[in-house]
Order: structure tokens, then sequence, then C-alpha cells
């Protein structure tokens, strides 16, 4: 029984940055925990929604739970799922499992291994420049001094990301293509531990198995169209809902398409590669690790304020006028659309 389910979050509500188009230079308005200007925290109504998406994680209806759990490597993802994770953990060392050794509806998988696995595939989307390079990602040791219950103490050592996005930033089909190569990945790598799992194990002990992905609010829209293989004519059509803290389930479908791997050449230049073996073929609905179905989409009831945030394509975010720019120029935050259109701010 390979994997499944997968379960896709957004961080919770965070703080804000600026960045100067005319240099690329990123500003924060609060001191970030990473130093990282573009890794804000979570503002104090973000926190909230973690412990709100822990209760909803952790609680007796939600099922399958997570089996492995996945992450960007950004601060606010972490800070997101940190409060479900510790709670899983704590549920998962006090299980009481049946004679059998399975676990029954609602329990956690006896061999779950819910330590964060950061894959830098699945980080924030930067527009394309050709002449600044955007912020680093935080490296897996700097997330485990700032994370250490839920991130292992030698993280490189357990888990090895799949590739790392360039640092001059993707077009909205570099991003989608950037994705589903981590995805394709993540799961294979999922399936062929289940499938040693289950080796050792009878039948009646097999179970239902999920992974947990906690990412942003442009590569989770990428997520939704290259596990469903449905990319639409717009890119800026609203067809996976992302607000903040909410929740999309996708399912396994159950004929699979067979997996195809195309030119590097897709992703974006200065895109470094470590364990992917290529783009999956994804798109006419085929989907990645042969194809999923979308059957909660942007799920919010568990949050006492409902859907928030709400964000969408609205362009490439192309930073190359930057230096072409006139010196008038004023500094640019960069905006989000809400989903009834119009301009809502900076993507919160």
């Amino acid at each position: 029984m390979p994997l499944d389910t997968i379960y896709l979050t957004r961080h919770g509500h965070r703080l804000n940055w600026t960045i100067d188009v005319r240099t690329g230079t990123y500003k924060s308005q609060f001191p970030t925990p990473t130093g990282n200007p573009a890794d804000p925290a979570l503002t104090s109504h973000g926190v909230r929604q973690s412990h709100e998406l822990a209760v909803h994680i952790a609680g007796p209806d939600f099922h399958p739970k997570p089996f492995r759990v996945y992450s960007s490597p950004f601060y606010r993802c972490l800070q997101t799922i940190q409060p479900s994770i510790e709670a899983l953990k704590k549920e998962h060392q006090e299980s009481k499992y049946t004679d059998s050794n399975a676990a029954l509806p609602g329990q956690i998988d006896p061999a779950a291994d819910l330590d964060v696995r950061i894959e830098n595939g699945l980080g924030e989307w930067f527009g394309p420049t050709t002449f600044f390079d955007h912020p680093s990602h935080p490296t897996p040791r700097t997330m485990h001094a700032l994370f250490p219950s839920i991130v292992p103490s030698s993280p490189e050592t357990k888990y090895t990301p799949l590739l790392h996005p360039s640092t001059r930033g993707e077009t909205i089909a570099q991003l989608h293509n950037r994705v589903a190569t981590a995805l394709e990945g993540i799961i294979a790598d999922v399936d062929a531990e289940i499938t040693a799992l289950e080796a050792t194990l009878p039948a009646e002990q097999r179970t239902s198995k999920s992974i947990l992905i906690c990412a942003h609010a442009a590569p989770l829209i990428a997520m939704g169209r290259v596990l469903t293989g449905q990319m639409p004519e717009d890119s800026s059509e609203e067809d996976f809902y992302v607000f903040t803290a909410g929740m999309s389930t996708f399912k396994r479908r159950e004929t699979r398409n067979q997996d195809e791997s195309r030119s590097r050449d897709l992703l974006a230049e200065g895109t470094r590669f470590v364990r992917s073996r290529g783009v999956p073929a994804w798109e006419g609905g085929h989907g990645v690790g042969g194809g999923w179905d979308c059957v909660k989409n942007g799920d919010c009831t568990f949050l006492s304020d409902g859907a928030e945030r709400g964000w969408h394509f609205n362009g490439e975010e192309s930073f190359d006028t930057g230096p072409m720019a006139p010196v008038s120029e004023q500094p640019t935050v960069l905006g989000s659309v809400n989903s009834e259109g119009s301009r809502s701010g900076p993507k919160l």
C-alpha cells in the first residue's frame, strides 16, 4: 500500500518585508530570527492559527495521521507546523496500539517519523532577475537551532534535499516545474520507505499512509496543479486556495499514469540538483507520482477566523527592470491579490 494521501498547508499570517527594485535590496519591518529579511516570523494572529491547526491535525477525526512531514526551509513554515508536530510526537509516544501493532483510525502509524524533513525544493517563489541574488534559504542546521523539538540535530545526515532553487528567481512556469521535481522525489522516497516497511509486516498491519507539507502560497498553488496535472491556460486562475494555515487534501488515483522525465532546462538557470532525476511530465492530467485528486481545497473550517489572505498569481513578478529603473522609482512592496481580485497589500 503506497503513499495515498498528501496534506498541503500554508504558513500562518506573517510579518512583512520590502524590496527596492532599483538595487534588489530586501528589508524587513522587524528583525528576523534567521537574519534573512525575507524570512520573517509569524504575527501573533499567525501563532494562534498555528495552534488551531495543531488541534485539527492532532484531533481524533483527522485520518490518516501524517507518516512523514516536509517543510519549506523558511522560518514561518516551521513555526506554523511546530505545535502540530509537537502534539503528534506526544501522541505517538503515548499511543497504545492493538496486539497486531497496527494503528487504528485516528492514531499515528507506529512507524511514523515525525522529525521535519526540510526540502529546499518546496521553498518560497521569487520572481526572475538577472542583476541580483534573492536571499538564500536558511540552512537545516540553523533551523535545528531554532526548532530543536521538530528538526533533528543533524538534519543533513537524516534527509538530503532534492534540489535548491536558483537564487536568481524563477518564472511561473519554472516554479511549477521546480515544485513538480521536488514532489516527484518526495513521493518516490516515501513510496520506497513504505515498501521496505511493509515487506516486514503481515497484510493486516499495512495501513493508509499520508505526508504533511507546509509551504508558501505560490508553491502551494503550483503543487495542486502538478499533483492533479491540471494547468490552467491563465496562471492567475483561482483553482487551488491557499489561505493562511488552511489545508488541502489530495488522494492518490487508483489508475496511475507512468512517470516520465524531461530536460532539466525547464528549470531556472542556477537551480542546483542534489538527488532529483529531472522534471517529470505532469501536465495534461498526468500529475506527479501517478496523479492525485483534490478532495479538500483550502479547508479553513477549523480556524476561528476562517479563510484569510487568499492569493493568486498576478504576473511573473519579474525584477529585470531593476537597475534600469529611473532613480525616482520607489522601493516596491510585493503585493497580493485576494479572492475577489482586488489589491490587498503584501502577500502575508
